[in-house]
C-alpha cells in the first residue's frame, strides 16, 4: 500500500485532465471543431478507409451516435464516406484535402495546447509525466490514444432537437 499524498492522485489527475479538456475546446472553437471532432478526424488520418462499424468500435461508441457527428463532419467537407468494394453494406471513411488541411491546423494547436499544460516542468519532467501517465493509463485498461469519454458523447445539438422536433407529441 502506498502511502497517501495529501492530495490525491485521483483527483489531480480528475483536476488536471478536466483543466486540459477545457483548454484544448476553447483552443479548438475557431475551427468550429470539439475535442471529438479532431480525435475522429486524428484516427481517420491513421487508419484511411476504416468503416462507420469499425471506427465505432476503436471509440467504444455506439455506432448510431457515431453517425451524427460524421454527418456534420461530411457536412463540412472534411470526411468522405465512400461504398466499401469488399461489401456494399459498409462504408469507407476518409478525410478531404479539407480534412487533411484542417487536422493539420488540429496538429499546431494540439501541439500549443501541449505545451500550455506542461507549461510548469523541464523537458525531461515532462517526458517523465507523459511515461508515468501511459503507465497509468495501460494499468486502467485505456486503448492507446483514444479518449474514453466518446463512449458516452451525445449526437450533436442540432441533431438531438431535430429528432425531438420529429417525434409525435404526447
Amino acid at each position: 500500500m502506498h502511502p497517501s499524498p495529501k492530495t490525491g492522485v485521483a483527483f489531480l489527475l480528475s483536476q488536471v485532465g478536466a483543466r486540459s479538456a477545457q483548454q484544448f475546446a476553447r483552443l479548438l472553437e475557431p475551427l468550429k471543431l470539439s475535442p471529438a471532432d479532431a480525435g475522429i478526424l486524428r484516427l481517420l488520418r491513421q487508419s484511411p478507409g476504416i468503416s462507420q462499424q469499425q471506427l465505432a468500435e476503436t471509440l467504444g461508441m455506439h455506432a448510431s451516435r457515431l453517425v451524427a457527428i460524421l454527418d456534420a463532419l461530411e457536412s463540412r467537407k472534411l470526411i468522405a464516406r465512400t461504398p466499401n468494394p469488399d461489401d456494399r453494406r459498409l462504408y469507407s471513411l476518409r478525410l478531404t484535402p479539407r480534412g487533411t488541411d484542417t487536422l493539420a491546423e488540429i496538429g499546431k494547436i494540439a501541439q500549443t495546447h501541449n505545451e500550455l499544460m506542461s507549461s510548469g516542468l523541464k523537458p525531461s519532467e515532462a517526458e517523465q509525466l507523459a511515461a508515468l501517465l501511459q503507465k497509468i493509463a495501460a494499468a486502467q485498461g485505456l486503448t492507446p490514444k483514444v479518449h474514453p469519454g466518446y463512449k458516452d458523447l451525445k449526437p450533436p445539438a442540432r441533431t438531438r432537437k431535430a429528432n425531438k422536433s420529429a417525434q409525435p407529441n404526447r
